[in-house]
């Protein structure tokens, strides 16, 4: 045990930023308790991949109780990516527990959020929010980059209130004062704001009245949502509801300072006829709707809702920031997951994608797997939101509160996955001209990155009859196996990183490289590893 005259006890640790400009300076947060007042020295070290690049130490003089650390790092001017940070207390003692006296946390460097979208939720607006600034430093720490804004509006049709104060159609009472605190708060925390719509919906008594704009079934009669909630409307060129739509953009984008539009769609009915009966293309009309929110306002992120990866092939061809995909049955295996993600890179010309994914906070292995398989295969997921909850519903305010394991394991996957985007993240495409032999059930996901090669192992073992959206156990461990792959150049080292180790940092691994053929030797797959192939340095 620690000399219990010195007791100190590292709480936190983390960035307060979702992510970091180019040029400017990353501001780093320790949180710690101490039992006296007393002298201490910290060390800082910041990592790149395998490579420590910085490593500080500091001598602090701590008051008794509660003590905040700041501490500021500069990254090169040039440079875009993911760090790793570690911070412990020196000297260490000789038995110290790791979760008290070290730990970890990750930071990245981007131009655009776009490049590697982290989105986030919002959804309560309530004129006694108090807890903004709270609530956004809170996500920062899953280093979320982009927020939706869900269900903010006045109504579908008439998106901006009159009033500062109003009531939502479902009888929630919302504030624009509340809005423009939460959104000061995004962008102090280098976050994003979206602004939700829905592209074809309308209050039940616009709906009514306009008539002649909705969407009919093929029987004749205009299509509702909901009893007496929404009605669909005509999004086609050229017709009053796009236009009046559009309209409604330009004024919200000038009345608050949203950074771009997130448009949703519902996914059904599929087959729809316009006032006179014409068979109306939805994804034409998606297509189009989009291309006008883009042309009217440039230069700003405009998304779109692909609900059951459809229509995938239309909107990842238009010029949405990146792809946005709901996944619904009968799309439930994990490599559904994997395929959707692939497929809509490949359409797209390598956009980012961003995954939607309904999994209850009790699944803690499906959401691990989950998360593995999608970031491994260049996408990521909108799960986390307000104050670290859980998106487990269609309906955002339904989410659910994080149990303390699951907490654990976000927070880790999130540094994970920030840390090493050079290795595997939305910028960096998947290989399909390399094959690596794994053991049954270990799926392999490879890339040419800068300086080597990189592959993800997801564990599948045992998993084939699972499917992401029932109860399933953890997946079988996988231990003292190799994995073969070849490789062109000349590999000098290998390193192994995982978010289910005690540390995040990479560790070099035992190789064989002859000929091109490469052999690593893995101690243990849980979840989810990553491999980096190192060229060797001429």
């Amino acid at each position: 045990m620690p000399n219990p005259q010195f007791t100190l006890s590292l709480l936190d640790f983390y960035p307060d930023r979702g992510t970091y400009l180019p040029g400017s300076v990353v501001e780093l947060v320790l949180e710690l308790t101490s039992i006296n007042a007393r002298e201490v020295t910290l060390q800082l070290m910041i990592t790149e991949g395998g490579e420590v690049i910085s490593d500080q130490q500091k001598t602090i003089q701590l008051s008794q109780g509660y003590n905040r650390i700041d501490w500021s790092w500069r990254p090169p001017d040039d440079k875009q990516g993911g760090y790793g940070a570690h911070i412990k207390i020196l000297p260490l003692p000789a038995d110290f527990d790791r979760s008290v006296y070290w730990l970890e946390t990750a930071f990245d460097v981007l131009k655009d959020w776009v490049t590697f979208p982290r989105y986030g939720f919002l959804c309560d607006f309530s004129p006694d929010r108090t807890d903004a600034a709270n609530a956004l430093l809170t996500l920062a720490k899953y280093h979320i980059n982009g927020l939706q804004f869900y269900d903010w509006q006045y109504r579908h049709d008439c998106l901006m209130p009159q009033d500062d104060e109003f009531v939502d159609p479902l009888g929630r009472a919302l504030s624009l004062k509340t809005i423009r605190k939460l959104l000061d708060e995004a962008h102090s925390r280098g976050m994003a704001a979206m602004p939700y719509l829905a592209v074809y919906a309308a209050s039940a008594s616009f709906w009514r009245k306009h008539l002649d704009w909705a969407l009919y079934d093929p029987i004749g009669k205009p299509i509702p949502f909901g009893e007496n909630f929404l009605g669909l409307m005509n999004p086609t060129p050229g017709t009053r509801w796009q236009r009046h739509l559009l309209d409604e953009c330009s004024r919200v984008l000038s009345s608050l300072p949203f950074d771009g539009l997130h448009i949703d769609q519902y996914g059904e009915p599929r087959e729809v006829y316009d006032h006179d009966g014409l068979l109306i293309n939805l994804p034409d009309a998606f297509g189009s709707f989009i291309d006008s929110a883009v042309l009217e306002h440039p230069g700003i992120p405009v998304l779109f809702n692909a609900v059951g990866n459809w229509p995938i092939e239309t909107l990842a061809l238009a010029p949405t920031a990146f792809n946005y995909i709901e996944i619904w049955p009968p799309d439930i295996s994990y490599p559904d997951l994997a395929r959707i993600v692939r497929n809509a890179r490949m359409l797209s010309d390598q956009k980012p994608v961003v995954i939607a994914l309904y999994i209850p906070a009790a699944r803690i292995p499906n959401i691990r797997l989950a998360n593995a398989i999608i970031h491994s295969a260049g996408g990521s997921r909108i799960e986390l939101g307000e104050n670290e909850r859980l998106l487990s519903d269609p309906y955002f305010p339904k989410h659910e509160p994080l149990t303390d394991e699951l907490r654990s394991v976000m927070r880790r996957y999130a540094d994970f996955v920030v840390r090493y985007c050079e290795w595997f993240g939305p910028a960096v495409p998947e290989l399909v001209g390399i094959s690596v032999a794994t053991p049954a059930g270990v799926a392999a996901f490879a890339r040419r990155v800068a300086a080597g090669w990189s592959v993800c192992l997801v564990n599948l073992v045992g998993m084939q009859a699972c499917h992401w959206n029932e109860d399933h156990p953890s997946p079988q461990p996988v231990e003292n196996f190799s994995i073969n792959l070849d490789l062109p150049g000349d590999i000098w080292r290998t390193w192994l990183a995982s978010p289910d180790e005690i540390s995040l940092q990479a560790r070099q691994l035992e190789f064989t490289w002859e000929a091109g053929g490469v052999q690593a030797k893995i101690p243990r797959l849980d979840f989810w590893n990553v491999l980096f192939f190192e060229d060797k340095q001429q």
